[in-house]
């Protein structure tokens, strides 16, 4: 890259050189003319020198693709998580670093308050075994204590945490939650959807969080390292897929100070909606940097939780998941959404969730609602009725790319083998000529679209295991799922997911050519440097 490349103002000529540069809308070329923070022309360098006398040039070593274009994540909860304990597998190895992170934090903070760690992992990090109150009051007696599974749809509390919960043995249940249970009926200290949410998340708490909230200006230094991560992984877009008032909030700001480097669509946690409604906001409303794409809603639990709805049992148990809203107020939901014109993304992973989300939206079509690209997010366990209907529907899948790498080893598990086979299914879903995007749901899984390409095109666990091999997809089409794929669930592929002339200039340098190495190595090409309107917002060191 140049040492220097001088600054760019309005009406800027700047051609950009690579030694290869994958438009994915042609075949590859070795430069663009950029106007501004657009595209405007590809091809050979001589003659679009000579064509448009540009007034600056970048040269990069690299090769370049467009940006990656994450269609599921959540960076407003990401910037929480950053200002908290980083409990990841990665981090905490195992139980016993687990237990340090936990008691580290607690001797920084001040007394009563909580402790809160992100992305724990019982399957890697305690042995398969999930950790309870008791466990929680061993490693931190003196602070209340939220540890979230990597999932995130279900915690555990230690004794402190449950009693300011205000929960006690003779606690019932939430509606659309589960509080958990020892063989004698107490309480173990896990707490499931809207029991931990009502705890924790307030885009979907039924009034104020038990654990506050930090404040405005520590999340703003979470979000600025929230972006960072992402944009040293090649991710220059990202829809964030449950947004509540302090969440649109902190997006806002982050834009208005010009701290918002992402472009970022946002999805409404669906208890919000009233709000969207009154304001008489649709989906499209804000700009190329922060737009409103629609309302997030939910069936089920998680798929590597291990507690969405399916039609058949878990393997070895009697249990098919949780349902997380009752068919009535589903119906309800997507008949006013969809009725009024709004884009509706439904998490729905299991295959009994799946066909009541549906259930719902034929009702609606009947009763009149417009056609919009409505999603499903995750969509993770399919069958050939389910998948005839999506397309009668119309309806955009946002499936995850790299849950068979990272989350293979407890899916086996879980489902067996013969329904691996029918989850994930991009393979069967691009095959049906269903719209499909690429999806990390961050923190659930990793955040990097790499990673993903190697899981979507190998369909194997860290550990070799096969995870769906029938599912496999090639390099171009993972890459397809991050770009054009991404582009068109949020309405957005007039402006992204390729590099041809009227796009955004959006784009990554990576250190080798994807589509010239194993699939298996793709996870491992560097991220030189990433781009979004011609502006560079990563270099690696």
């Amino acid at each position: 890259m140049n040492a220097a490349v001088p600054a760019a103002g309005p009406g800027t000529w700047t051609l950009v050189v690579a030694d290869r540069i994958h438009t994915l809308a042609g075949p590859p070329v070795e430069a663009l003319v950029l106007l501004d923070d657009r595209v405007a022309a590809v091809g050979d360098p001589r003659e679009l020198r000579g064509r448009f006398r540009p007034d600056r040039t970048i040269e990069v070593d690299g090769v370049l693709v467009p940006g990656f274009n994450d269609a599921h994540a959540h960076p407003s909860m990401t910037a929480e998580n950053l200002l908290h304990v980083n409990c990841s597998p990665e981090v905490a190895t195992d139980e016993d670093v687990l237990v340090r992170l936990l008691r580290d934090e607690a001797a920084a903070i001040d007394e009563g308050h909580w402790v809160v760690g992100s992305r724990y992992d019982h399957t890697k990090t305690t042995g398969g075994r999930v950790v309870d109150r008791e466990f929680l009051d061993r490693a931190v007696p003196d602070h209340p204590v939220l540890l979230t599974h990597v999932a995130a749809h279900w915690g555990v509390l230690n004794s402190a945490g449950l009693a300011a919960a205000g929960l006690a043995d003779a606690s019932t249940d939430p509606p659309g939650g589960v509080l958990g249970r020892n063989a004698s009926g107490e309480l173990n200290g896990v707490v499931y959807e809207q029991a931990l949410f009502d705890i924790s998340y307030p885009s979907l708490a039924r009034g104020r969080t038990v654990v506050p909230p930090s404040t405005p200006a520590a999340r703003l230094r979470g979000l600025t390292r929230a972006q960072q991560l992402f944009h040293a992984a090649g991710i220059t877009s990202m829809v964030d897929a449950l947004c509540g008032p302090d969440d649109v909030a902190l997006l806002s700001e982050a834009a208005r100070s010009g701290q918002l480097t992402l472009r970022v669509a946002m999805l409404v946690a669906f208890p919000h909606y009233d709000r969207i409604a009154a304001l008489g906001l649709h989906s499209g409303f804000g700009d190329e940097h922060l737009r409103l794409l629609g309302v997030k809603a939910f069936v089920d639990g998680a798929c590597a939780g291990g507690n969405c709805l399916v039609d058949e049992p878990f393997e070895g148990t009697d249990d098919h998941g949780m349902q997380t809203i009752d068919d009535a107020d589903l119906r309800d939901l997507v008949e006013r959404v969809a009725g009024d014109g709004v884009v509706l993304a439904v998490h729905a992973n299991g295959d009994r969730a799946i066909r009541k989300l549906l259930d719902a939206h034929e009702r609606a079509r009947a009763s009149g609602a417009p056609r919009r690209r409505h999603r499903i997010e995750h969509c993770s366990l399919v069958d050939a009725d389910i998948v005839g209907r999506i397309r009668a529907l119309g309806l955009v899948v946002v499936p995850f790319g790299s849950y068979a790498r990272f989350h293979g080893d407890k899916l086996v598990g879980y489902y067996g083998r013969d329904r691996l086979e029918r989850m994930f299914a991009h393979r069967t879903l691009l095959d049906a000529g269903i719209p499909v995007a690429g999806s990390s749901d961050y923190p659930c899984g990793p955040y990097e679209p790499l990673a993903a390409i190697t899981s979507c095109a190998e369909r194997r666990a860290l550990d070799g295991t096969a995870i769906g091999l029938s599912q496999r997809i090639t390099v171009h089409e993972a890459f397809s799922l991050y770009t054009s794929g991404a582009a068109y669930a949020a309405g957005e592929e007039r402006v992204k997911g390729t590099l041809a002339p009227g796009k955004l200039a959006d784009f990554v340098e990576l250190g080798r050519d994807p589509f010239q190495v194993p699939p298996s190595e793709i996870v491992d090409i560097p991220v030189r440097s990433t781009w979004i309107g011609g502006r560079l917002v990563h270099a690696a060191r």
